[in-house]
């Protein structure tokens, strides 16, 4: 997949059929506008791309927002969906003042698109206020087609959205938001030192830190989990929290990886959370904490192998 990050030349792309947004968590909906990229592609000969934002539009608007992606996150979910290029337009305040009718004339002399696929409620310039109509009669300018998608409804008739996932993790549902994601929600980090603390009760843990200070972590608790480093996948469990029982007071995540006795500091993990196994709580003693952490590895390995 090739990356352009720079917008003041055309891009040398071959009438492609392209699909815009910020597109946080690329969920199961929109796994759907790709998959019509990539055929509609395949189908006119012509290359697919993705046109996104960097940084997030929220965050440059100084706006709360706690992401499901990070950029290298997107970039990798997006090259894995088999799309040919990926636009990252660097977003700024004087961006967004864009009107719609600017911004669509950008995209046709940036990419001169033959086909523009968007989702049921995209909205695009300033105040998102350009809409499908807006775009239509563009594409008779500029001389591309319009593909709208609908909605992925859920059996409760709720739309899958990037909100509705977010609100699921802060839940701590991180199954649910899992199979809404199309793949486990992740957290990648570089392993850092902390107290020991789980060393001497037996059970190591690789304490993670965060890069981004926009990346959503899930509600406090014991999860069950898995660690990829080095390419491998191995099994664990991952508490979110505060740790109580030594009356600590940082949030901390912190994994303990299943038969597994490296030396990883410094080095980068991504920890899947499988399933929430329970809340996180103080213990009258570090003895009774062990015990409770010898449940907590048996519940994950039956989760984990179920």
């Amino acid at each position: 997949m090739k990356i352009i990050t720079e917008i003041s030349v055309p891009v040398d792309i071959r009438k492609p059929v392209i699909t815009i947004g910020t597109f946080d968590g690329l969920h199961l909906g929109h796994r759907v506008i790709l998959d019509e990229v990539k055929r509609l592609a395949a189908e006119t000969g012509s290359d697919s791309a993705v046109v996104t934002f960097n940084p997030h539009p929220r965050i440059v608007l100084g706006q709360d927002v706690q992401l499901l992606n990070t950029r290298e996150e997107k970039r990798q979910v997006i090259e894995r969906m088999g799309i040919t290029h990926l636009i990252e337009i660097p977003f700024t305040v004087r961006f967004s003042d864009l009107e719609a009718k600017e911004f669509i004339s950008l995209l046709a002399w940036l990419l001169n698109p033959s086909y523009i696929i968007i989702g049921y409620d995209h909205g695009f310039g300033r105040n998102r206020s350009g809409d499908i109509r807006q775009l239509e009669e563009a594409g008779k300018v500029h001389g591309f087609k319009v593909v709208n998608v609908d909605a992925i409804v859920q059996k409760d008739s709720s739309k899958i959205s990037s909100s509705y996932i977010r609100n699921l993790l802060l839940a701590g549902s991180v199954k649910e938001a899992g199979d809404l994601l199309g793949q486990p929600y992740s957290l990648t980090g570089t392993v850092i030192r902390g107290n020991q603390i789980g060393k001497r009760l037996g059970y190591p843990t690789a304490n993670l830190y965060l890069e981004d200070p926009h990346k959503l972590i899930p509600m406090m608790g014991v999860y069950a989990s898995r660690v990829i480093y080095n390419r491998r996948e191995y099994k664990g469990m991952t508490n979110i929290g505060i740790r109580p029982t030594i009356n600590t007071h940082q949030l901390t995540i912190e994994t303990n990886i299943f038969d597994f006795d490296q030396d990883i500091y410094y080095e980068k993990i991504t920890v899947e959370m499988i399933a929430r196994i329970r809340d996180e709580k103080k213990f009258d003693s570090l003895d009774v904490l062990k015990e409770q952490l010898r449940q907590d590895k048996e519940d994950s390995l039956r989760i984990l192998e179920g």
